[in-house]
């Protein structure tokens, strides 16, 4: 992308001069020669490239490879702009029929029409608004890319740009002339910028794009930008104080990144308290590293109050799921599940669940993992269905989305009014934006027992979702819309029911556990000896 992924991104549409919707002549040709024209604007550089690619033959050296190398480089500039060009096209030509579309897409009688446009009014959208036609497209575009809708609304963001604001731009894209971070730093540092002043950036930046690095026109493009923009810094300061927010990501092994978007005097403070804080510490034994003790400093901040200070600490609320029966047969192959996570180091989960107040059990398939029922300790049935969705789904069970289970309610597959019932086969949870587009944007989903769902889009694409609890994903096939068979015998590890295996199960303890394995049964005696 443009800039790093630490800095705060606050591109918005709004804010490059485009053309309303339904003016856009960019995406509605008035000739079949300007189509065609276009066509091969944007896919001929692609065909000559790939065909000679493919009649290079074998590789022969090194000089040949940095020549397919430069070509590779070219195509991916094409396919750039093929893919913004089709993302601005297809969502302006929708905009003009996707009222009367979701009004029949995937309804059989008038009584489901009405109840949508019910459910339009409830969650108080307009079907045939701009902003929630692009975001119904953007959803779909995420199903037919395979990308989080996140990532498609900021490919959205550039291709409006490129199609509409920075023509030029998008031309020498398509001619695989510069590279795809250099087109989307002039469309990103056109922002704000009268149509002229976009003119002037390209005519200075594209020609020296095509041989430049991309920091170098990263670089031009923001000192442009700043020269050009008539805001003063102060007012672009208070306009970007507004968007400060704390989001977090998930890495790898176990690990996450927290992002704390302020004023860089608020931030540099936070930074200094924790510095004064670890240059406290003077334990010659310690063997943690400067930065090691100041992440652990700030997060005894947060979690555990200032010290020496009187208040009310943050405790970690967390929900950790331990498989028992796979812990008892192999404690080092054993992985826990972190609520909103993923799997975590065993001792990692023991320690988290160590000081625990209480405990609740979750029965999962030893199959395919998901889980399939929990302890009921409540009267309401209610809450117990939404602790087993919680361990089952674990997020928002629409395509891409991954907003927590704290952050969902449950939904009705089919409902109610219609003879659903409220049970775990036709429950999940659903955010209250993708509430909307199931219930007013004309989204279909089926459930199925195992809780995975087979989403339809408006346009009739197929995504296939699967609870984030299932643990064994490979005889699932996408293709031919197939979840697996449970065996008719299931494999598990043989395990004696001793008096510790009932005690981390929570079963009463028995008197007649065997103190050894018996082994396998003797064969029954018919009466008949064996002779030799």
């Amino acid at each position: 992308m443009a800039i790093p992924d630490f800095i705060h991104d606050d591109d918005d549409e709004h804010r490059l001069p485009l053309p309303p919707a339904g003016t856009r002549t960019e995406s509605h040709k008035d000739s079949l020669f300007s189509d065609h024209l276009e066509h091969h604007l944007f896919h001929g550089p692609l065909k000559q490239l790939a065909d000679e690619l493919y009649d290079a033959g074998p590789l022969n050296g090194p000089d040949d490879a940095l020549e397919r190398l430069k070509k590779i480089q070219r195509i991916q500039s094409t396919l750039d702009a093929m893919t913004s060009v089709l993302l601005a096209d297809s969502v302006e030509q929708v905009s003009e029929s996707f009222a009367d579309m979701i009004a029949t897409a995937g309804t059989t009688t008038e009584e489901e029409e009405r109840e949508a446009r019910k459910s339009a009014q409830y969650y108080g959208v307009d079907r045939g608004s701009d902003q929630v036609i692009n975001s119904n497209f953007i959803a779909e575009a995420a199903v037919a890319l395979r990308e989080t809708p996140r990532m498609v609304g900021k490919r959205m963001f550039y291709a409006k740009g490129l199609r509409y604001a920075c023509k030029e731009t998008l031309t020498a894209l398509a001619a695989g002339e510069i590279t795809p971070k250099a087109a989307h730093d002039i469309v990103k540092y056109s922002q704000d910028l009268l149509p002229e002043q976009i003119m002037q950036m390209q005519r200075v930046l594209l020609p020296m794009a095509k041989t430049a690095s991309d920091d170098a026109i990263y670089q031009r493009a923001r000192r442009f930008h700043d020269r050009m923009c008539p805001e003063a810094a102060e007012q672009r300061h208070k306009k970007s104080e507004k968007n400060r927010k704390l989001t977090l990501w998930d890495n790898e092994n176990g690990m996450s990144t927290l992002k704390y978007y302020n004023s860089a005097a608020v931030i540099h403070s936070i930074k200094n308290s924790v510095k004064w804080l670890a240059d406290r510490h003077n334990d010659p034994q310690d063997p943690r590293t400067r930065e090691q003790i100041e992440a652990d400093a700030f997060a005894d901040i947060i979690l555990n109050g200032w010290p020496d200070r009187e208040g009310t600490p943050l405790k970690p609320r967390v929900s950790i799921t331990i498989p028992a029966v796979e812990m008892l047969a192999d404690p080092t192959r054993t992985v826990a599940d972190l609520e909103g996570y993923g799997p975590i180091p065993l001792g990692v989960a023991l320690v988290l669940a160590k000081d625990a107040p209480s405990f609740q059990r979750v029965l999962t398939d030893p199959w395919t993992g998901a889980a399939i029922d929990v302890e009921r300790r409540r009267y309401r049935p209610s809450q117990s269905l939404k602790d087993l969705l919680r361990h089952r789904d674990e997020h928002c069970c629409f395509p891409g989305c991954r907003r927590p289970a704290d952050r969902s309610e449950i939904d009705h597959i089919n409902g109610w009014a219609h003879g659903g019932h409220t049970t775990r086969d036709n429950t999940h949870l659903l955010c209250k934006q993708h509430q909307m587009f199931k219930h007013a944007l004309g989204w279909k989903v089926v459930p199925r027992p195992d809780g995975s769902k087979m989403w339809v889009t408006p346009h009739g694409l197929s995504a296939l979702v699967i609870p984030e609890s299932v643990k064994r994903v490979d005889q699932f096939d996408h293709v031919n819309d197939h979840c697996p068979e449970r065996p008719k015998v299931i494999p598990l590890p043989h395990i004696r029911l001793t008096a510790e295996v009932r005690r981390v199960l929570g079963l009463k303890p028995r008197v007649d556990i065997p103190d050894e394995d018996p082994g396998p049964e003797s064969p029954p005696d018919d009466g008949q000896k064996e002779t030799g």
